[in-house]
């Protein structure tokens, strides 16, 4: 059936992310040339308590698990069994996440190549409605004498390959194979095809449920490079977007800026559940620049950018204080700054930096102002914010049908329709770094098309 080994994987687990959860229970059967040559069963402690739902679909109870082995105690064992093997469970990435985790935790480092059994049964058997393992189980009479169990289901994943192996033959079925081990990384129920024709263009996509209702928008200027990396990580978040992904939506927008502005509409209109949850910035670290006795000086304050911003005094935007005080030590050390004067350090007299030859002295008047404020504006130059550069809102064309997007202080504020009336007038501006750097850069390249508005 396949010409290199490969291991059927089923685990259960405490629940449904390996970043918070455990696995419960790992089952794992190696075969070689069509025949079983090892196999792994067992019970595991997860260091944390069963929650009665796992308990009610799995029957695993916390007595069950109480001597059970730990991860750890046969981390060395189950990695062997995958030496040189394809990993072969049903909606792969799942398994996969959380084994990996565990063997992370180890040190172990876990790769193997995926074979996902949901995608090779939607591949083989197109026509069929509905391809999760209990849909399998009941279409093709597969025994499982203990649903929900390691083991049981694991066999029942070997069952259906070798099933489907024996129904198609050996061409189609190594064919849909080396196509899945090709793609490994795509949802169980994302058709390949469905992302041949999309090109690396400025754009939207919708990520769509398997009734079409919407659960995640982005834009992109290269499309299929940016809805790739989504399948490709392997953060809870993702692998739950991966697993209720069943159609993409792209809508090329040949720019942008145009690609911001229709992401930004389509999150308010069709309120996607994963936009929902996500957690936008709301405060920034923002870094203020100050005057101390004439010389430039830094002082990191959390806040909100809105139209009353004085953006000119803000010099970087960080989404934590850690990472605002990082980049001040990186440009303090790279341009021999004060860091005094750049808020690192407290002292009433010279700073430690200045008595190991790193500060020129300007915290004790030594380097004069002139010289060290222009260090200090070089050192900043790329991450301080440019002043709105209008007196007030502005508008700008969207598409050639004569909708146009409401600007002011970097931020999206409105839309006009092709009636030249104003829609979603109950939107919130909301301050990204990210957008205000499309936005500044297309106003630079476009000022003509740029319209007062009132």
């Amino acid at each position: 059936m396949f010409s290199y080994p490969v291991v059927f994987v089923d685990i259960e687990t405490t629940g449904g992310s390996y970043r918070t959860s455990r696995v419960l229970e790992v089952a794992a059967i190696r075969y070689e040339n069509g025949v079983e040559t090892a196999q792994f069963s067992t019970l595991l402690n997860p260091e944390t308590y069963i929650p009665s739902s796992i308990t009610r679909l799995t029957g695993i109870s916390d007595g069950m698990v109480v001597d059970a082995p730990v991860f750890n105690r046969i981390a060395d064992e189950l990695y062997e069994l995958f030496e040189g093997a394809v990993f072969v469970a049903h909606n792969v990435r799942f398994d996969y996440s959380f084994l990996k985790q565990e063997f992370a935790s180890v040190g172990i480092d876990f790769s193997p190549k995926l074979l996902c059994t949901v995608r090779l049964s939607r591949a083989l058997y197109s026509d069929q409605k509905g391809h999760s393992l209990a849909k399998l189980i009941e279409r093709h009479d597969i025994p499982v004498p203990a649903r929900h169990r390691a083991l049981a289901d694991a066999q029942a994943i070997q069952y259906f390959a070798k099933l489907a192996y024996d129904e198609h033959g050996e061409n189609i079925f190594n064919q849909m194979v080396e196509r899945q081990l090709r793609t490994q990384y795509l949802p169980p129920n994302l058709d390949q095809e469905a992302l041949e024709n999309i090109g690396n263009i400025p754009g939207v996509y919708i990520f769509k449920d398997d009734v079409g209702q919407p659960l995640y928008v982005g834009k992109s200027v290269t499309l299929k490079n940016r809805i790739l990396s989504h399948f490709r990580d392997t953060s809870a978040r993702e692998l739950k977007i991966s697993q209720n992904v069943h159609h993409v939506e792209t809508v090329p927008t040949g720019s942008e800026l145009a690609a911001l502005v229709l992401e930004s509409k389509l999150v308010k209109e069709l309120q996607p559940l994963f936009n929902r949850q996500l957690r936008r910035v709301s405060k920034y670290a923002m870094l203020i620049k100050q005057q101390n006795d004439g010389y430039n000086s830094v002082a990191v304050k959390s806040g909100t950018v809105d139209d009353s911003t004085d953006l000119s005094s803000v010099y970087g935007m960080f989404e934590t204080r850690t990472k605002a005080k990082r980049r001040l030590e990186e440009l303090t050390r790279t341009f021999q700054l004060c860091p005094k004067l750049m808020g690192l350090e407290s002292s009433k007299n010279a700073c430690f930096s200045y008595s190991l030859g790193r500060c020129k002295g300007a915290c004790i008047g030594e380097e004069s102002a002139e010289r060290y404020n222009s260090r200090f504006e070089i050192a900043l130059e790329y991450s301080k914010l440019e002043q709105w550069p209008y007196g007030g809102a502005v508008t700008l064309p969207i598409n050639t049908t004569g909708e146009r997007v409401i600007l002011n202080n970097w931020m999206i504020h409105g839309y006009i329709d092709q009636n030249g009336e104003r829609i979603y007038d109950d939107m919130e501006p909301n301050f990204d770094v990210d957008e205000y750097k499309i936005i500044r850069r297309f106003l630079r390249q476009n000022k003509a098309f740029v319209l007062s508005f009132t």
